[in-house]
């Protein structure tokens, strides 16, 4: 059942921002409320498009589900029967959506590359393991802001996948190393200006994924996340 996908959308506010959809279930009205009007727009885009994963994956209509929106919470989706165990994921950043939809725990993250206004090696060392700073310093200067950003969106996916126990705030105690794909919980998409992140324990899974949206050329890479 796992299924993936971007989409790009107009960040800032528009016309009719000012009323939540229709199609959005109680909990996710309340969550519109409480938004700057400039974040509804990826917040309302994030969650339509994971209704049509839902939709891809199951057969039952989009506007069938109801998805939570607590702040800080893991969005459940949930049937009017409630006959369908899914798992499901969002993210969002700069006028861009991504949704996951998996029979197991699942995390997404999507981030964009933009110019840096802190030193790179600064936020190394808040976010890279110490095993991970040695070969992040011996990259080429050019080349440091996608790995270290290819980490992040590593990391951050699979910490929404992780049971909220399990998973440490300090990204210095989880280490992102390169793998094969059977080995591999976590896989990466890149295209130019634009990193994607998927956690799945089912290597198979993950493996034979497509991220809808991306083409077919982008740069793909698998990763065992795992806490030191």
């Amino acid at each position: 059942m796992l299924r993936v996908a971007v989409a790009r959308i107009h960040a800032g506010p528009a016309a009719g921002d000012d009323v939540a959809p229709r199609w959005m279930g109680e909990s996710e009205r309340q969550r519109w409320v409480d938004l700057a009007p400039a974040a509804r727009r990826e917040f309302a885009g994030s969650r339509a498009l994971l209704r049509e994963l839902l939709r891809a994956a199951t057969g039952v209509p989009g506007q069938s589900w109801d998805v939570s929106a607590l702040p800080g919470r893991v969005p459940v989706a949930r049937t009017a029967h409630g006959d369908i165990a899914v798992h499901v994921s969002l993210s969002h950043r700069l006028g861009w959506v991504a949704a996951a939809v998996a029979d197991l725990p699942v995390g997404i993250d999507v981030e964009c590359e933009r110019p840096a206004r802190t030193d790179p090696g600064e936020r190394a060392a808040l976010m890279l393991s110490p095993a991970e700073l040695p070969p992040w310093n011996a990259l080429a200067a050019d080349e440091r802001e996608a790995a270290l950003l290819t980490r992040w969106t590593a990391k951050e996916a699979w910490f929404k996948a992780s049971p909220p126990a399990a998973a440490p705030w300090d990204f210095r105690r989880v280490a992102a190393s390169g793998c094969a794909p059977a080995d591999a919980n976590v896989r990466t998409w890149a295209v130019p200006q634009l990193q994607v992140a998927l956690c799945c324990a089912d290597a198979q899974a993950l493996a034979a994924a497509a991220c809808e949206g991306l083409p077919a050329a982008a740069h793909t890479s698998f990763w065992r996340v795992h806490t030191n």
